[in-house]
């Protein structure tokens, strides 16, 4: 993969986020555990950055040079000018998460798509239809995911049906509007939106409880609260879950093996995550 972080040489190697705000970020705990873990000479800070600030951020990951990076909002497709190159999965996206350095370049990769799409291989999910819930960045991700899977036919319904029309027009799927969405009987249902997260939207669900059909699969990438009402109540009718937390685990796994070429070890990573969290 290129430049590589390395295992106590040299000057210690930088790595860090970028978003604005930030607020409470578990990217650092995860990657600073990991190169502790390997032994690697390396250190992940967190660092708010403003929009405006984004171009000199840039040149400063070039001249430092700055090993790696994690990017959030508001960046995820504005930094993607400021970059040489993309992979494949980050122009099918239109959004950039990972930034690291191959053959002298400053290149651009997405793993929210894996980060989405490695719990539902882990579990054989390679088939059937699925909702998608929302339109927003996130909602990007996850169409790519269920694509690079074979999942289909493909559905999404949005709080804005005008958005969620839009979205579906560029990947060619199927738009349904958000009154009609209970109808929609699929396999899989996906909650992309912040509905059930913890603050203003936490005890809401995108979903009516009485629309849940045993045999499908509801996933919600909320993962604060761990178990969102949407959650709950799937699990209360028989209707098996996949947790927010493993989508942010299998996309930071991705993250660390892009930037060490090693492997953090799944269940360990996911114990960390989950005291951080959930104190459990």
């Amino acid at each position: 993969m290129g430049q590589q972080v390395r295992c106590g040489q040299g000057e210690t190697q930088q790595l860090g986020i970028i978003g604005f705000p930030l607020g409470h970020t578990l990217s650092p705990l995860v990657h600073n555990w990991g190169f502790s873990k390997f032994g690697l000479d390396a250190v992940y800070t967190a660092w708010p950055t403003p929009p405006e600030d984004l171009e000199s951020m840039v040149e400063r990951i070039r001249s430092e040079p700055i090993a790696g990076l994690s990017v959030t909002i508001p960046h995820k497709t504005a930094i993607i000018p400021f970059l040489d190159s993309i992979t494949g999965l980050a122009h099918a996206v239109g959004a950039v998460n990972t930034v690291f350095w191959r053959d002298g370049k400053l290149w651009g990769d997405n793993t929210d798509v894996a980060g989405f799409a490695k719990p539902l291989a882990v579990r054989d999910v390679r088939s059937g239809s699925a909702l998608v819930l929302g339109a927003g960045g996130a909602a990007l991700a996850v169409i790519v995911g269920l694509q690079e899977l074979g999942i289909g036919p493909l559905y999404l319904a949005n709080r804005t049906d005008e958005k969620a029309e839009e979205l579906a027009a560029h990947f060619d799927i199927n738009f349904i509007p958000w009154a009609e969405r209970g109808r929609c009987r699929t396999r899989i249902l996906v909650n992309t939106t912040p509905i059930g997260m913890a603050g203003k939207f936490e005890g809401l669900s995108p979903w009516n409880k009485y629309d849940f059909e045993k045999g499908q699969l509801a996933y919600d990438i909320v993962y604060n609260p761990g178990e969102t009402r949407f959650l709950r109540e799937a699990q209360s009718l028989g209707v098996n879950v996949i947790m927010g937390v493993e989508m942010f685990l299998y996309q930071a796994l991705e993250q660390f093996r892009i930037w060490t070429g090693r492997d953090l070890p799944v269940d360990e990573t996911r114990r960390l995550l989950e005291q951080a969290l959930y104190g459990t």
